[in-house]
């Protein structure tokens, strides 16, 4: 539900989000590996390591940086965490380093019932500091929006609805079951679940807006156990960009278990 702040509007889009998490069983603690590209190059990658904390909180943390020749153009080199609640999958706070040729960033975001508050320190610094708020709730973080829609039936042709802020702008996110479809990645094939994202982002009065460089995206869970994030596509203003799984590995699994898809995938084709 909204918090304090009920504008007057046409169309009240927050009585359509979904607000309760699915039934699916909770993600297993794993690292895996991501790699991150930009039309034909290959931009970056990145490690993602999920777990629990001792008070039974879900636990993201990722490392990143850019790569190859985009990282001529571009070099950065990242870091966030993420805590988010297991019984309503929704965070509790966000803090991200991100380290540029020129500057650095520290972003720390907090969720509560009633707002969303952002801090973001530069060095070196180019404004006064301040804190920006977003007076909804509930609203995900990027963590908790996967672990949200993972959770849900994801049934062919379902909906999730859901306020997101991933870091500095509040959007509305709409998700789409597309279908199930095969796809190749991390050296095997995988059943998978495709949805087709949309965003708008969310104006100060709540209000809808288009978002300025977003155009699509689709991603794709394995159609398994563990609703692993497998590949995601996207069409933005600068062309396509892609993420694809590299390898994974399941913390509490035994030793012999424990193996990359990559490398179990590579064994089979050997028989």
């Amino acid at each position: 539900m909204p918090g304090a702040h009920q504008p007057s509007l046409v169309g009240n889009w927050w009585e359509e989000i979904t607000t309760q998490p699915g039934s699916f069983a909770p993600l297993r603690p794993l690292k895996a590996r991501y790699t991150f590209g930009w039309s034909a190059f290959t931009a970056g990658n990145a490690e993602a390591d999920f777990s629990r904390t001792k008070e039974g909180e879900y636990l993201l943390k990722i490392k990143g940086a850019s790569a190859g020749a985009v990282r001529a153009m571009w070099k950065i080199d990242a870091d966030a965490s993420s805590v988010v609640r297991p019984q309503t999958l929704l965070p509790t706070t966000v803090v991200q380093h991100e380290t540029y040729s020129d500057e650095s960033r520290t972003t720390t975001v907090n969720f509560t019932d009633e707002a969303v508050s952002r801090t973001r320190v530069r060095k070196p610094p180019k404004e006064p500091l301040k804190t920006k708020q977003f007076k909804f709730a509930p609203v995900h973080d990027l963590h908790s929006a996967l672990l949200f829609i993972r959770s849900q039936p994801l049934k062919d042709g379902d909906v999730v609805r859901f306020a997101v802020y991933p870091a500095a702008q509040p959007y509305l996110a709409e998700v789409t079951v597309a279908g199930r479809e095969t796809i190749k990645t991390a050296g095997k094939k995988w059943p998978a679940i495709k949805l087709d994202l949309k965003l708008q982002e969310i104006d100060k009065d709540l209000a809808l807006s288009p978002h300025k460089k977003f155009k699509r995206a689709s991603g794709w869970l394995s159609d398994d156990a563990d609703r692993l994030l497998l590949k995601v596509e996207s069409e933005i203003m600068i062309g396509k960009v892609w993420m694809d799984l590299e390898q994974v590995s399941f913390r509490n699994d035994s030793p012999e278990n424990s193996r990359t898809a990559q490398r179990t995938d590579s064994r089979k084709e050997q028989r």
